[in-house]
């Protein structure tokens, strides 16, 4: 029997979507603003429920060109992989990046892991010449920015 490769191909989908052409998508350039576009695209039901980590592409302006679910994860820990967050950035041709996940515990404050993930980012994003805009850590009524806390 002939062992046969089949490579797949691998594209990238722009859908047109009404919600980001709403204020709250461009010229994003506070982590106030920041937070109320996050809480446009997140899964609120699940805000208090389980940690999720999202990812908004912008351009040179702070206008979003896109938005992703990275992952979900358990109840107090999200797995990210920043080759899907980088390659999502490249693909979409974003020139800065904002991510955000919750913390269902409600605590706002930074875990060493969140430290550690936003440098991990970082130094992808200035390896790429990409720019990181803030990491937000949510919950159900407040947010946490890196940018802001000088964390970033």
């Amino acid at each position: 029997m002939k062992n046969t490769f089949i490579a797949h191909e691998l594209r990238l989908s722009y859908h047109k979507n009404d919600k980001l052409s709403l204020p709250n998508f461009t010229a994003v350039n506070s982590s106030k603003r920041m937070n109320m576009a996050f809480r446009k695209i997140w899964n609120t039901e699940e805000i208090s429920v389980r940690e999720s980590f999202y990812a908004i592409y912008f351009n040179t302006k702070l206008d979003v060109v896109g938005y992703q679910k990275i992952a979900d994860g358990g109840l107090d820990m999200v797995l990210v992989d920043i080759r899907l967050l980088m390659s999502n950035a490249l693909l979409s041709n974003s020139t800065r990046i904002a991510v955000a996940h919750n913390h269902p515990s409600g605590n706002l404050i930074p875990s060493q892991a969140d430290k550690q993930l936003t440098n991990k980012i970082a130094n992808a994003c200035r390896l790429l010449d990409i720019q990181i805009v803030d990491h937000i850590i949510l919950t159900d009524i407040a947010y946490y920015s890196f940018k802001d806390s000088g964390d970033l």
